[in-house]
């Protein structure tokens, strides 16, 4: 399948050639740069496609071929990055300040980055690729094993929010958790074999790889952390009380009872649990009936924003061998953009689905006239912010009243509950992203230490969790992005912040709306405008830092997600 990419991947490397070259050296550093750059870009994207094409077919179909075919394009791309004689190019011009121009600068250091982690040993990098695949496909294909049935995700989540049984919620919860015991042990080797690949490129770790990668200062980050850490850890501890009360009364427990991780309607407690018993108002009873697919369409298109061809590339609902998770790709860098899902009818899919498109409509509206390397989001956390905020809009009364068409008492009875639902969301998942960040940082900090106390102690900390009975496992594992996406999950939570301060911009001073929650920008297409001009069609022209004092008029802070959901 790579067979006919090999000349341009050859043409590259033996590209370097010119860099010793009396034509190179008489050229001006921009020049230089242009060369290099043009060479790795008519490279890299044949490469870039394939590899994307390679992950598409593995996470829809689970077939042992499409991971072969994922793990060759893997170490094709690979390959392309390990040119070290091009790497200390990049990093000689990087270091001279040579390049003032902002679209060139912003280029140069994009590559940078993209070199880097490949200038470790070859043989390194070729074994986390491989570990990452075998890890991939386990993930993909775990069912959960509960009694004489295997359950899907989907699945598990149901039975989670649905049952007054200790026992079957137990059962169910367990049987997701077992995947962590069948990838702990590649994972120790894959963080092993990462921080020996971070080392050699002269980082403590490779969580400081990562954070240093993206663009992020680490004090920086955990200093705006620890300001969050305190903004919500009183109103969580209020809220937690809350949930504890109901779950107790849900699985007839006795007040002196420790609810359990599988009380608590959640594989990670990540999501907020109803706090309402489901016979007298369940959320979910909205959307029988109803495909979120096209509720997600029609609020889209009432904004002047088109996710149709998006939908059409799509594959959205579930089946055998598929990945059980969402995310949306874009192929190409122009317009093949597709969004996996496993829609049901229901509220948490419903914001999967919104989530997922907004995503895919941030690609769709870059600029298409920017560089092929500047033809992506600014940033992890501005494409995240972007999906968290229409996620979280599904949960808005506007979007109840105008998308789902409730009206009179069922709008009144259902909004109230959708509102303190978002809330509780948004508290949740501020204290659960918390436990990632700490985690990861001290995994990778010292992998050999009892990783199943720690990840125990930090939700304890952080999400106030009881752990379950038996801390032999290896719940940590279950968590797909720990193995499959390592350091990223902070990027959610700084993305809800971009997201709650460009919400904030955007509802006051284009909209004029001084109570920003009563509007989930439904029929406002002056706000698909500003979207779409002031984010959308920008790509990677800014860094995260530039952009949102573009869009916002101030740096990123929790302020405006403080003031939206934590008063």
């Amino acid at each position: 399948m790579l067979g006919k990419f090999h000349l341009s991947l050859a043409a590259f490397v033996l590209g370097a050639s010119l860099l010793s070259s009396a034509a190179w050296a008489a050229q001006t550093p921009q020049e230089q740069f242009g060369a290099l750059r043009d060479k790795y870009v008519s490279a890299v994207q044949p490469l870039q496609r394939e590899a994307n094409e390679a992950w598409w077919e593995s996470a829809t179909t689970g077939a042992d071929s499409a991971y072969a075919r994922r793990e060759k394009a893997d170490n094709a791309m690979a390959k392309l990055h390990q040119n070290k004689e091009i790497f200390q190019q990049l990093k000689r011009l990087r270091d001279s300040k040579a390049i003032s121009d902002p679209i060139e600068k912003r280029q140069l250091d994009i590559m940078y980055f993209e070199f880097l982690p490949y200038q470790a040993d070859p043989e390194t990098t070729k074994q986390i690729i491989s570990l990452e695949a075998e890890v991939d496909k386990i993930f993909n294909t775990h069912r959960s094993k509960v009694g004489s049935k295997e359950l899907t995700e989907n699945d598990v989540r149901d039975v989670l929010i649905k049952t007054k049984s200790d026992k079957e919620a137990k059962a169910a919860w367990s049987g997701y958790m077992a995947v962590g015991g069948k990838v702990a042990e590649p994972l120790r080797k894959l963080v092993v074999l990462r921080n020996k690949m971070a080392r050699q490129l002269g980082y403590r770790d490779y969580f400081a790889m990562q954070i240093d990668c993206q663009e992020f200062d680490e004090a920086e980050l955990f200093a705006m952390f620890d300001e969050l850490d305190k903004l919500t850890i009183a109103p969580f501890k209020e809220l937690k009380q809350t949930i504890d009360a109901f779950e107790r009364r849900r699985f007839g427990l006795k007040d002196s009872d420790p609810v359990r991780p599988w009380h608590l309607g959640d594989l990670f407690f990540q999501e907020a649990p109803e706090l309402t018993d489901a016979a007298e108002l369940n959320l979910n009873d909205i959307y029988k009936g109803k495909d979120p697919v096209k509720l997600s369409q029609k609020y889209y298109h009432s904004m002047g924003l088109n996710p149709d061809a998006i939908i059409a590339r799509s594959d959205l609902y579930e089946k055998p061998g598929k990945s059980p998770h969402a995310f949306a790709t874009c192929i190409d860098r122009k317009q093949d953009i597709r969004v996996l899902c496993n829609v049901k009818p229901n509220g948490a899919w419903m914001d999967t689905v919104n989530h997922e498109l907004g995503h895919g409509l941030y690609d769709q509206g870059i600029d298409p006239n920017l560089p092929y390397l500047l033809r992506t989001p600014s940033h992890i956390l501005t494409t995240e912010g972007l999906a968290m905020f229409t996620g979280e809009m599904t949960r808005t009364p506007d979007f109840l009243s105008k998308v789902l068409g409730l009206q009179g008492k069922d709008l009144e009875k259902y909004s109230q509950a959708s509102w303190q639902l978002l809330r509780a969301e948004r508290l949740i998942f501020s204290r659960w992203v918390q436990t990632m960040l700490h985690f990861e940082k001290e995994m990778y900090a010292n992998p050999e230490q009892d990783l199943n106390k720690l990840w125990w102690d930090l939700k304890a900390k952080y999400q106030l969790q009881a752990p379950p009975e038996d801390l032999s496992g290896q719940d940590y594992g279950a968590k797909m992005h720990i193995v499959g996406a390592p350091v990223y999950y902070h990027n959610y939570m700084l993305g809800d912040l971009f997201g709650a301060q460009f919400y904030t911009y955007l509802t006051k001073n284009v909209m004029g709306e001084d109570r920003p929650l009563n509007t989930s920008l439904y029929g406002h297409p002056e706000a698909g405008e500003y979207l779409n001009q002031e984010i959308f069609f920008r790509g990677g022209r800014y860094g995260w830092q530039d952009l949102t004092k573009l869009c916002t008029g101030e740096k990123l802070s929790p302020k405006a997600f403080a003031d939206l959901f934590l008063h």
